[in-house]
């Protein structure tokens, strides 16, 4: 019993050396701590194509140990929000890997894995096609997969560089952007790395990613960049973007705004629930779309004499106006974009069975789409204008 006991003891002992020793941790200040990272190209006139891959790392000044301020301790230092800053490491070659290799070349620290906040993709690295860098990713398993994906007007270094007040980089800035844009603009909050896996391996789903630039010197989301498989097809303006989030996602939460004239509109705060229908008929397909609004109206000064009693009547004219956009939008994605924008195509595929070779944007662009929309107003303010 007692040789027992010393066994088990130094049994004990010998995993908490090893795991002590694995357990390890460098200070931050002597690692290249990633806040976010590019994917831009460089075409020649040959034909050929040179990667360039910026990263963003935090550059962290420390005090002594009898330093004031918060924020993160480091054995007898302290880093204080304040003095985080960051810089940008860029690299080119000409295969993503070959980039990892130089990039370790040319600098003393080891890079942090999984630490990224945002990933932007250059507009001409999205044009040209997005596999082979979610290939590479998802080959190391230490890959945060639930890292933010955008596409970049113009080169993702570029926007990356912009110094923003008040952040330590132009990355926690736009982590923050896109992860709080589901308030307003029937944003998805799936926009990672896992769902850019999962969507380009699906049958009868398009890719859809938040589309940033820079403007008067700031970052913005100015609207969605729609893929065809691997490679971005068109950017849908913000306003149509939000019509097309709205008809796409399960639910979502947005303002729909309703105008005359610049003194005459109404705004309805609202969150909607999608449900799909698919049927076939004669061969041909038939998709019911069934939207739910529940939500606020926040501002009118259209109907000065809105009053509860009439509340029926105006929901019924905000589901036609409503529906109206819908079907505006419908008709450019079947007859201008022909890409299934709203993964119809996967509904059909749930009901009639994969791998039949049907080209899903072709199909939905010539089917029959329907759109039913209910309104439920449960405030109207408490005055008018």
């Amino acid at each position: 019993m007692k040789k027992n006991k010393i066994m088990i003891v130094l049994l004990v002992v010998i995993i908490a050396s090893i795991y002590a020793e694995k357990l390890q941790v460098s200070p931050m200040e002597d690692l290249n701590i990633t806040a976010g990272v590019g994917y831009d190209i460089n075409k020649g006139l040959n034909g050929e194509v040179e990667y360039s891959v910026p990263i963003t790392i935090y550059d962290f000044k420390t005090k002594g140990k009898d330093a004031v301020g918060s924020s993160i301790k480091n054995s007898t230092k302290i880093i204080k929000a304040s003095d985080i800053s960051s810089s940008i490491i860029k690299t080119k070659a000409n295969t993503i890997a070959e980039i990892r290799q130089q990039r370790q070349l040319n600098t003393s620290k080891p890079f942090t894995i999984g630490t990224p906040k945002i990933t932007i993709i250059g507009e001409q690295q999205a044009f040209y096609g997005i596999t082979n860098i979610v290939n590479i990713l998802f080959f190391n398993a230490n890959i945060n997969d639930k890292v933010v994906f955008t596409v970049g007007k113009g080169k993702a270094e570029d926007i990356l560089k912009v110094k923003v007040a008040g952040y330590p980089s132009a990355a926690d800035y736009m982590e923050g952007m896109v992860t709080r844009g589901t308030s307003y603009n029937f944003l998805n909050t799936e926009y990672n790395l896992l769902n850019i896996y999962v969507t380009l391996d699906s049958e009868g789903k398009n890719l859809v990613l938040p589309y940033l630039e820079i403007k008067d010197k700031n970052i913005a989301i100015t609207g969605m960049a729609l893929f065809k498989g691997d490679k971005m097809a068109y950017v849908l303006p913000m306003e149509e973007g939000k019509i097309m989030n709205m008809l796409r996602e399960k639910k979502g939460k947005g303002i729909l705004s309703l105008q005359e004239g610049s003194d005459k509109y109404i705004n309805y705060d609202a969150t909607v629930k999608r449900k799909v229908k698919c049927n076939k008929i004669k061969g041909k397909y038939e998709f019911i779309i069934d939207l739910e609004f529940h939500g606020d109206i926040i501002e009118n000064t259209l109907y000065k004499s809105m009053k509860k009693e009439s509340e029926k009547e105006f929901e019924e004219f905000m589901s036609k106006q409503i529906k109206l956009k819908c079907y505006d939008f419908l008709s450019k994605m079947k007859n201008s974009y022909k890409i299934d924008c709203l993964n119809l195509g996967m509904y059909a595929v749930s009901q009639y069975g994969r791998e039949s070779g049907v080209d899903w944007n072709k199909e939905v662009s010539n089917s029959n789409i329907r759109v039913n929309v209910v309104v439920n107003i449960d405030k109207i303010g408490i005055g008018q204008y």
